[in-house]
């Protein structure tokens, strides 16, 4: 993924961003940061390359760089989202760009004591404050879950699979103008082919996908800086800033104002 493109936050060599997110829904993607999804409440499904399951209170599940996942949550959920650059995992860091687990859930009653701990920490401090002790917070609970889980190397999806392809491009081009008609160019595909894939691989049109991508770097740049609102929409691609408001409160039921001043963005 080329530099600053990122579909989620501009680029950062020691990036950690923790924070709350409800009843989360969110189309396959990927990125080169890691993930890691701490269930509080409810359950939710959550897909991580050819593996999907349903992942209830008290159990996790780890994505590593490059890896494509996405979330559904079809009656509730409340959630611990971790997102991080390899940089800030440490002597960790390496391991997550080479290798993956090989089963990428952990169930509640499989996460170590001090992982459980530092989970609960995380999930105590103020989204906007103690950095440093997040950080510390991160550390530990890597150190205390990645030893335990059986990894593999990470070869990533093959490059000829037309929904990675699809996913990859729109996630180093989104904050760029583009078209179904423009990706099928790109991607050597009939645009009609192209558009069944993005219904039935992503259960979404593509306009409606790529909205997801743009709103969700907004979001983030929302809540981690203090940026004005006419570079934010126009950074994460929107055309204008009333098409950005319209998407914005079509999704989070709020504007981009209010959700700036609402407690965790929320």
């Amino acid at each position: 993924m080329k530099e600053g493109k990122s579909p989620f936050y501009e680029k950062a060599d020691r990036y950690l961003h923790v924070g709350i997110s409800e009843n989360m829904v969110f189309p396959v993607h990927l990125h080169e940061e890691a993930e890691i999804l701490y269930c509080l409440e409810g359950s939710l499904q959550v897909t991580v390359m050819d593996q999907t399951k349903e992942v209830e209170a008290g159990g996790c599940a780890l994505i590593f760089p490059g890896q494509i996942h996405g979330y559904l949550t079809k009656e509730h959920s409340r959630s611990l989202m971790m997102i991080f650059s390899p940089a800030a995992a440490g002597s960790y860091g390496r391991m997550l760009q080479k290798s993956c687990p090989e089963a990428p859930f952990v169930k509640k009653e499989e996460i170590p004591r001090d992982a459980r701990i530092a989970l609960e920490c995380l999930c105590e401090l103020p989204v906007r404050e103690n950095g440093e002790l997040r950080a510390a917070w991160l550390m530990v609970l890597l150190a205390s879950l990645l030893p335990g889980l059986p990894m593999r190397e990470n070869t990533g999806p093959e490059s000829t699979d037309l929904t990675w392809r699809l996913i990859q491009y729109i996630g180093e081009h989104f904050q760029e103008p583009l078209s179904l008609e423009g990706l099928a160019r790109e991607l050597h595909v009939n645009k009609f082919y192209l558009s069944h894939t993005f219904s039935r691989k992503l259960q979404m049109n593509f306009r409606e996908y790529l909205n997801h991508i743009r709103l969700d770097h907004a979001r983030r740049l929302i809540r981690s800086t203090s940026r004005p609102m006419t570079e934010i929409w126009a950074e994460a691609g929107f055309e204008s800033q009333r098409s950005f408001n319209r998407v914005f409160r079509e999704v989070e039921g709020m504007t981009p104002g209010q959700y700036r001043k609402a407690p965790d963005g929320r």
